[in-house]
Protein backbone atom coordinates (compact mmCIF):
# COMPACT_ATOMS: atom_id res chain seq x y z
CA UNK A 1 0.00 0.00 0.00
CA UNK A 2 1.37 3.21 -0.90
CA UNK A 3 1.30 6.28 1.21
CA UNK A 4 -1.21 8.02 -1.03
CA UNK A 5 -3.62 4.50 -0.33
CA UNK A 6 -2.89 4.71 2.99
CA UNK A 7 -3.87 8.35 3.40
CA UNK A 8 -6.87 8.19 0.63
CA UNK A 9 -8.20 5.04 3.21
CA UNK A 10 -7.82 7.03 6.37
CA UNK A 11 -9.71 10.17 5.11
CA UNK A 12 -12.54 7.86 3.81
CA UNK A 13 -12.96 5.79 7.36
CA UNK A 14 -12.20 9.04 8.87
CA UNK A 15 -15.09 10.47 11.75
CA UNK A 16 -15.39 13.70 10.70
CA UNK A 17 -13.91 15.66 13.90
CA UNK A 18 -15.30 18.84 12.66
CA UNK A 19 -18.85 17.63 13.16
CA UNK A 20 -20.52 18.09 16.27
CA UNK A 21 -20.90 14.62 18.30
CA UNK A 22 -22.91 14.29 21.34
CA UNK A 23 -23.12 11.03 23.39
CA UNK A 24 -25.96 10.53 25.93
CA UNK A 25 -25.09 8.32 28.83
CA UNK A 26 -27.35 6.33 30.81
CA UNK A 27 -30.68 7.58 32.30
CA UNK A 28 -30.45 7.68 36.14
CA UNK A 29 -32.67 5.77 38.75
CA UNK A 30 -34.52 9.26 38.98
CA UNK A 31 -35.24 12.00 37.09
CA UNK A 32 -32.36 14.56 37.67
CA UNK A 33 -33.39 17.83 39.25
CA UNK A 34 -30.83 20.23 38.30
CA UNK A 35 -28.08 20.50 35.28
CA UNK A 36 -24.45 20.90 35.53
CA UNK A 37 -21.74 21.77 32.88
CA UNK A 38 -17.94 20.90 33.15
CA UNK A 39 -15.74 21.35 30.45
CA UNK A 40 -13.18 18.16 29.53
CA UNK A 41 -9.47 18.19 28.34
CA UNK A 42 -6.43 16.34 28.51
CA UNK A 43 -4.95 18.45 31.35
CA UNK A 44 -4.62 17.14 35.11
CA UNK A 45 -6.88 19.84 36.37
CA UNK A 46 -9.77 19.78 33.25
CA UNK A 47 -10.04 15.55 35.06
CA UNK A 48 -9.95 16.59 38.34
CA UNK A 49 -12.88 18.91 37.41
CA UNK A 50 -14.69 15.91 35.53
CA UNK A 51 -14.38 13.98 38.83
CA UNK A 52 -15.28 16.56 41.48
CA UNK A 53 -18.68 17.25 39.21
CA UNK A 54 -19.43 13.60 38.55
CA UNK A 55 -19.27 13.69 42.79
CA UNK A 56 -21.37 16.27 42.63
CA UNK A 57 -23.50 15.41 39.85
CA UNK A 58 -24.21 11.94 42.50
CA UNK A 59 -24.95 13.96 45.48
CA UNK A 60 -27.23 16.38 43.78
CA UNK A 61 -29.15 14.08 41.34
CA UNK A 62 -28.16 16.57 38.30
CA UNK A 63 -28.03 16.08 35.25
CA UNK A 64 -24.18 16.37 34.12
CA UNK A 65 -22.99 17.85 30.48
CA UNK A 66 -19.73 17.16 29.93
CA UNK A 67 -18.13 19.16 26.85
CA UNK A 68 -14.61 18.88 25.19
CA UNK A 69 -14.21 21.90 23.00
CA UNK A 70 -11.84 20.82 19.62
CA UNK A 71 -9.21 23.47 19.90
CA UNK A 72 -6.10 23.96 19.38
CA UNK A 73 -4.59 21.80 21.73
CA UNK A 74 -6.38 19.04 19.81
CA UNK A 75 -4.07 20.13 16.57
CA UNK A 76 -1.06 18.19 15.59
CA UNK A 77 2.71 20.16 15.41
CA UNK A 78 2.54 19.99 11.98
CA UNK A 79 0.19 20.92 9.43
CA UNK A 80 1.88 19.39 6.70
CA UNK A 81 1.98 16.02 7.67
CA UNK A 82 -0.18 13.54 5.55
CA UNK A 83 -1.91 12.35 8.50
CA UNK A 84 -3.03 15.64 10.22
CA UNK A 85 -6.51 14.54 10.00
CA UNK A 86 -6.13 11.38 11.62
CA UNK A 87 -3.73 12.33 14.42
CA UNK A 88 -7.07 15.49 15.19
CA UNK A 89 -9.39 12.66 15.12
CA UNK A 90 -7.23 10.23 17.14
CA UNK A 91 -6.74 12.92 19.60
CA UNK A 92 -10.63 13.60 20.06
CA UNK A 93 -11.56 10.46 19.95
CA UNK A 94 -8.90 9.70 22.84
CA UNK A 95 -10.67 12.69 25.03
CA UNK A 96 -14.15 10.85 24.39
CA UNK A 97 -13.18 7.66 25.46
CA UNK A 98 -11.33 9.02 28.55
CA UNK A 99 -14.38 11.05 29.19
CA UNK A 100 -16.97 8.05 28.52
CA UNK A 101 -14.71 5.73 30.64
CA UNK A 102 -14.57 8.08 33.49
CA UNK A 103 -18.30 8.36 33.15
CA UNK A 104 -19.24 5.10 33.27
CA UNK A 105 -18.72 4.76 37.27
CA UNK A 106 -21.71 7.46 37.43
CA UNK A 107 -25.06 5.67 37.84
CA UNK A 108 -26.70 7.81 34.67
CA UNK A 109 -27.75 11.26 33.88
CA UNK A 110 -25.24 12.46 31.58
CA UNK A 111 -24.34 13.46 27.66
CA UNK A 112 -20.53 14.37 26.28
CA UNK A 113 -20.46 16.79 23.97
CA UNK A 114 -17.43 17.33 21.38
CA UNK A 115 -17.07 20.55 18.61
CA UNK A 116 -14.91 22.62 17.41
CA UNK A 117 -15.28 26.11 18.70
CA UNK A 118 -14.33 28.81 21.36
CA UNK A 119 -14.10 26.53 25.03
CA UNK A 120 -16.03 29.63 27.18
CA UNK A 121 -18.58 30.32 24.56
CA UNK A 122 -19.54 26.91 24.63
CA UNK A 123 -19.84 26.15 27.68
CA UNK A 124 -21.76 28.96 28.20
CA UNK A 125 -24.41 27.96 25.57
CA UNK A 126 -24.53 24.48 26.99
CA UNK A 127 -25.52 25.82 30.35
CA UNK A 128 -27.70 28.72 29.14
CA UNK A 129 -29.67 25.48 26.73
CA UNK A 130 -29.95 23.85 29.94
CA UNK A 131 -30.25 26.13 32.55
CA UNK A 132 -27.36 24.78 34.54
CA UNK A 133 -26.91 25.57 38.03
CA UNK A 134 -22.91 26.34 37.25
CA UNK A 135 -20.21 25.66 35.00
CA UNK A 136 -17.38 22.97 36.04
CA UNK A 137 -14.25 23.80 34.94
CA UNK A 138 -10.10 23.29 35.85
CA UNK A 139 -7.94 26.17 37.45
CA UNK A 140 -5.25 27.49 34.91
CA UNK A 141 -2.19 25.49 33.81
CA UNK A 142 0.38 27.85 35.22
CA UNK A 143 3.39 29.11 33.71
CA UNK A 144 3.88 31.49 30.64
CA UNK A 145 1.42 29.71 28.21
CA UNK A 146 -1.62 30.47 30.60
CA UNK A 147 0.05 33.74 30.91
CA UNK A 148 -0.34 34.67 27.42
CA UNK A 149 -3.82 33.07 26.96
CA UNK A 150 -4.97 35.42 29.73
CA UNK A 151 -3.12 38.59 28.19
CA UNK A 152 -4.86 36.79 24.91
CA UNK A 153 -8.25 36.77 26.77
CA UNK A 154 -7.99 32.91 25.71
CA UNK A 155 -7.68 31.61 28.98
CA UNK A 156 -11.24 29.34 29.24
CA UNK A 157 -11.24 30.07 33.39
CA UNK A 158 -10.48 33.47 32.90
CA UNK A 159 -13.02 34.18 30.38
CA UNK A 160 -15.80 32.55 31.88
CA UNK A 161 -15.25 33.97 35.57
CA UNK A 162 -15.39 37.32 34.20
CA UNK A 163 -18.12 37.13 31.65
CA UNK A 164 -20.32 34.08 32.31
CA UNK A 165 -23.89 34.71 33.72
CA UNK A 166 -23.64 31.51 36.10
CA UNK A 167 -21.81 30.32 38.82
CA UNK A 168 -18.39 29.31 37.76
CA UNK A 169 -16.38 26.22 39.92
CA UNK A 170 -12.66 26.07 39.23
CA UNK A 171 -11.07 22.83 40.59
CA UNK A 172 -7.05 22.52 41.02
CA UNK A 173 -5.20 19.49 39.91
CA UNK A 174 -5.09 17.91 42.59
CA UNK A 175 -4.61 14.05 44.29
CA UNK A 176 -8.25 14.53 46.24
CA UNK A 177 -10.60 16.81 44.76
CA UNK A 178 -13.81 14.94 46.46
CA UNK A 179 -16.50 16.98 48.71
Amino acid sequence: MTENEREHTTRDELRNWLAPLRVDGPAGPVPPVCHLVVGFDRHPASRAALSYAMDLADRLNAFLHVAHIVDTDDLPIDPDSYDWEQRIADAVEQERQEACTMLSTLPGNWAYYSREGVPAQLLTTIAEANDALMIIVGTTRGGVMSLIERVLGESVSSTLARHALRPVLLVPATENNHL
